[in-house]
């Protein structure tokens, strides 16, 4: 996972889901149960990452055995496709991996089926979270019991071409603006261009995480606790609709063939191509840099401008390290865990590449290595974390995506291009949208 939550990392979050779904039929076909660890010497670590990832954990784990020799780690990482499907077969079979990284979107569901310790017997002790705000922590918790430390903050947030914005005369809003604020900026952009250039991209259905702040921010969630039904209301929905319709004519966001052809191809985002100077896709810019030399900036998602409101940001906590329940060796990973969370020299190993460092110590200690980009993200990200943990009427952290996720997702996004093409009114699309919502969460 990058630095933040793209609309294509929930997308493959959602194979994941469908990977541990078949976990509980998969454990049943097997007479090992929920497996009884490594039987190896050596204590098993597994994750998942691009090759910088992996040579950052390399590097810091090799630092770890030096001051522990006693602890010898064998490593195994690979790419996110296929990897909790590998993580089932090893459970079913009886060798899970003793420490594991794991997936925010997934842990309920491991924890819930008995796979992963709970660590809250090492906190304080061995397990040091010194610096890791509670709201944080949220991720890895699951029944009130601590099954996973999270990496660092990911955050939902727009990518501003800074730039291209300075170029037209225009300045940075403030990061408490609001979706009205988001609307004058855009109109601006285009008529400041002469026409060239739409302020955002179209956010209707498009991505899917402004929507859900925009319904947190009406006290309202993406799936209902129970994942069975869209947590938010038809009139929600309907709003959002037409704020997008009225920014499509207004020439604040572009048309629908711009929407269309960037759909789960990042290299097509308006912004990358110069067709908008926000996104709300925060893909364009993540642990792998940037894929535009526009020089980038980021802001908060907008706030709502009616009476009420109430903050819809919640943070993420990247991904997670997880011990496994019946692993031999859980004191010795915790300690592990406790070293990539706190050392000096994993922190700076690590700098970006699991998200943005979760405490104030590790984002002091590499913040000086940081490229510009990198430090205004970073800025960002720490400004909406310290928001969240100030407020008193945010809603839990979303719970985790339900089974059928990936297909509301998407629905979502060709229900937004049906009304902009014109082949469906907002309020006939209502409801072939929520009509096809419930019969896919309930298969």
């Amino acid at each position: 996972m990058g630095h933040h939550i793209s609309r294509r990392t929930l997308f493959r979050t959602a194979s994941g889901l469908a990977a541990a779904g078949a976990l509980g039929s998969s454990l049943a076909a097997c007479s090992g149960g929920t497996g009884a660890g490594s039987t190896s010497s050596k204590l098993t670590m597994t994750w998942w990452g691009s090759d910088e990832r992996h040579a950052a954990y390399k590097k810091a784990l090799a630092t770890f055995q030096k001051d522990n020799p006693k602890i010898d780690i064998q490593e195994t990482y690979s790419g996110y496709d296929g990897y909790f499907d590998k993580f089932n077969t090893n459970v079913a079979g009886g060798s899970a991996p003793d420490l594991m990284q794991m997936d925010t979107a997934l842990v309920a569901q491991y924890a819930r089926k008995g796979v992963l310790a709970p660590l809250d017997e090492y906190v304080g002790k061995s397990l040091d979270l010194t610096g890791f705000a509670k709201t944080l922590l949220a991720n890895g918790t699951v029944d009130g019991k601590l099954y996973g430390v999270p990496s660092g903050i990911g955050v939902n947030q727009l990518t501003v071409n800074r730039s291209g914005l300075e170029a037209l005369g225009l300045k940075l809003p403030d990061r408490e603006w609001t979706w009205a604020d988001l609307k004058s900026i855009a109109r601006e952009v285009y008529k400041k261009s002469g026409g060239k250039t739409y302020g955002v991209d179209d956010g209707g259905g498009g991505t899917l995480q402004c929507f859900e702040i925009f319904a947190r921010e009406k006290g309202q969630t993406f799936f209902s606790e129970d994942g069975k039904k869209v947590g938010f209301t038809a009139d929600t929905l309907q709003e959002w609709w037409e704020y997008w319709a009225e920014m499509r004519k207004l020439n604040a966001a572009p048309p629908p063939a711009i929407t269309s052809a960037a759909h789960n191809d990042l290299t097509k985002n308006a912004v990358v191509i110069g067709k908008s100077l926000f996104t709300f896709d925060s893909g364009v810019y993540g642990a792998g840099g940037s894929i535009t030399d526009a020089q980038l900036d980021f802001l908060p998602t907008p706030q709502g401008d009616w009476s009420g409101a109430r903050e819809g940001n919640f943070v993420n906590g990247g991904v997670l390290l997880s011990a496994t329940k019946k692993s031999k060796r859980i004191a010795d990973s915790v300690k592990i865990i406790s070293f990539i969370a706190q050392n000096d020299s994993a922190i700076k190993d690590f700098q970006l590449l699991r998200g943005i460092p979760p405490t104030d110590k590790a984002r002091n200690l590499i913040s000086a290595g940081l490229s510009e980009t990198d430090k205004l993200n970073m800025a960002n990200a720490d400004y909406i974390s310290q928001r969240v943990g100030k407020a008193t009427d945010a809603l839990p952290n979303p719970v985790p995506p339900p089974q059928g996720a990936d297909q509301v997702w998407d629905l979502l996004f060709q229900s937004n291009l049906a009304v902009a093409f014109g082949k469906k009114s907002i309020k006939a699309q209502l409801g072939a949208f929520f009509d096809q919502a419930a019969g896919i969460l309930s298969a």
